[in-house]
């Protein structure tokens, strides 16, 4: 009985936790908010211009993570074996998409918190700072962070 209630409850959560904003605005919380703050911060300081929040790109990371937390895992790859790139290019239409996860189950400070473990990796701060980034979307669920980033059109 419990394994059918649980085959059931997964399935509505899941179509739950990606149903679009409505009136088309991004829906953030306040940690996802606090990181974008913070990588803007980190960009103007080299002179680059901001990341926006998008709607598609949010959709995109929100389902990355939650993707991550129900099946139990931490990678870019999909659980169905897709690769981000092409994940991400599923809800835009970008040729140059990049993508920053991170594993936190702290709440209080945790935007500051996964902002500082991107920036302090050479790798994800590559993607932070790269200048053709103009959008982005952030998502978190069970702890899994993703940030999906891609430029202008």
């Amino acid at each position: 009985m419990t394994r059918t209630i649980v085959q059931f409850a997964v399935p509505i959560f899941a179509v739950l936790a990606l149903a679009a904003p409505a009136g088309g605005a991004v829906r953030l919380d306040r940690a996802e908010r606090s990181a974008i703050r913070h990588i803007n911060g980190l960009r103007a300081a080299y002179g680059l211009a901001p990341v926006r929040p998008a709607r598609k790109l949010n959709r995109s990371a929100e389902r990355h993570s939650t993707d991550m937390w129900l099946r139990g895992f931490f990678d870019h790859t999909s659980s169905d074996g897709t690769p981000f790139h092409i994940r991400v290019r599923r809800y835009v239409g970008q040729r140059a998409v990049g993508e920053t996860i991170a594993w936190l189950t702290r709440r209080r400070g945790a935007g500051a918190a996964v902002y500082r473990m991107w920036r302090d990796s050479p790798p994800h701060r590559a993607i932070l700072l790269e200048p053709g980034f103009r959008r982005i979307g952030v998502a978190r669920r069970g702890g899994r962070w993703t940030a999906d980033f891609a430029s202008r059109r």
